[in-house]
């Protein structure tokens, strides 16, 4: 039976993928976005099942990291429910859009997957990464740089172009830390053009940061790297200035081939952080934070400490606001960041909860990295997830929800993890 569950929960962690990184395609050919979404939540609940009649027939308890954070996550999401005014359906799609994925989490601990089945998972992943690259070249060539259509996956979130490419980049920038090989930053810069082509400035931005990271902590910046930097950032350097002066929005005279003027840049950019229109709060990603902390501090430290409701804000066609954020509190564009959209539902207590997940996480695998590497590779792993975890928390603070509701990017990062806590039996499953 056991043989049986696994096998079968081994296809059906395909399927998942696949059709997270197809939602996309699925979009494009006149299936509602809806159904693809619902299939994969389908699919997650089938494989925790699984999981659960595998713990069944063997005996013991759940195993996965976490989960003592995780139920206390859920106490604290349902606390907020019966403190505030939510309805059950709002309760609901919360829970589809934020906490679904953690099944998917806890049951990949509690199926039984071989090594050569995980390392399968593995390679179909990167699969779907590489297929990026062509699917965004075909669609610069067919409608040119636009932030709609993000390869495969997704047709209007943007905000991907900019976290999708930063996952294979932390991939790539690992392997280039340890193997030295040239191939890397040649697809490290490939992939960087998908966040170019959609018209994200700020990929360039988070490409140093994690460049910087992740050297940190391979090197300690020690001096046989610090003797490629300057390569780099030359590199980055050609990257960006061919950027600007390609892309209408980042240059003053609005124009393909327009001149590289940095005070221009930095006034562009911090309007665009700032931006609010007439009327409107929170519409540039800096001064979000402070009129969302503002509307919370005013209900209340009932609000500060539990939210508005879990659900409050979550957009549905089945709810009754089509912009719940900007229609019921006057936020705008930058209410859309992460760490707001869980602080204005689940308040402080359900935010500190939620990142002491991740940090636990990042955490472990820094722990192993600094004390039990076991080999070149696993190196390379540690180092990926770690890259990972800095992106994870640089999309939440300071950019958009994509590491909170996108799937494709969510299952990857929660695989990776397990991944690399099954890589030759390392970590203790205690």
């Amino acid at each position: 039976m056991v043989n049986k569950i696994g096998n079968s929960s081994y296809y059906i962690v395909l399927l998942i993928f696949i059709l997270s990184f197809s939602q996309g395609v699925i979009f494009a050919l006149g299936v509602p976005n809806a159904v693809s979404q619902l299939s994969i939540e389908i699919l997650i609940l089938i494989l925790f099942f699984k999981a659960m009649l595998n713990i069944i027939s063997v005996g013991g308890d759940i195993y996965g990291d976490g989960l003592v954070i995780n139920l206390l996550l859920i106490v604290a999401i349902f606390i907020s429910f019966l403190i505030t005014t939510v309805s059950k359906i709002q309760l609901i799609f919360f829970i589809r859009n934020f906490f679904i994925y953690y099944l998917f989490f806890y049951a990949l601990f509690n199926i039984k997957l071989t090594d050569s089945q995980k390392e399968r998972i593995k390679k179909l992943i990167i699969y779907l990464f590489v297929i990026q690259l062509p699917a965004s070249f075909i669609k610069l060539y067919l409608i040119g740089t636009s932030e709609d259509y993000i390869g495969t996956i997704s047709v209007e979130d943007g905000s991907l172009a900019t976290i999708m490419p930063l996952f294979a980049i932390s991939y790539l920038l690992s392997h280039y830390m340890v193997y030295k090989d040239k191939k890397y930053p040649i697809l490290m810069l490939l992939f960087i053009g998908i966040g170019l082509i959609s018209n994200k400035l700020g990929i360039l931005y988070y490409v140093v940061f994690l460049y910087f990271a992740i050297l940190y902590v391979y090197s300690k910046f020690d001096l046989v790297l610090l003797k490629n930097l300057f390569k780099t950032m030359i590199f980055l350097s050609l990257i960006f200035s061919a950027f600007v002066s390609l892309n209408p929005r980042a240059n003053p005279e609005g124009k393909v081939g327009g001149s590289v003027d940095i005070d221009y840049l930095i006034k562009y950019s911090n309007e665009y952080q700032h931006y609010s229109e007439d009327g409107v709060k929170g519409d540039g990603r800096f001064t979000a934070p402070f009129d969302v902390w503002d509307l919370l501090s005013s209900k209340g430290i009932i609000a500060v400490l539990w939210g508005l409701g879990p659900g409050d804000i979550i957009q549905s066609s089945f709810l009754k606001y089509k912009n719940p954020l900007l229609e019921k509190y006057n936020i705008g564009y930058g209410g859309r960041l992460g760490i707001l959209q869980l602080m204005m539902q689940i308040g402080l207590i359900g935010l500190l909860l939620a990142l002491s997940f991740h940090i636990l996480l990042y955490m472990k695998i820094r722990y192993v990295y600094d004390n039990y590497i076991i080999d070149t590779e696993h190196k390379v792993l540690l180092l990926y997830f770690i890259g990972l975890s800095i992106i994870y928390f640089l999309d939440t603070l300071t950019y958009s929800p994509t590491l909170l509701n996108n799937p494709a990017m969510i299952m990857v990062y929660l695989y990776s993890f397990f991944y690399i806590h099954k890589y030759k039996g390392v970590l203790n499953e205690s």
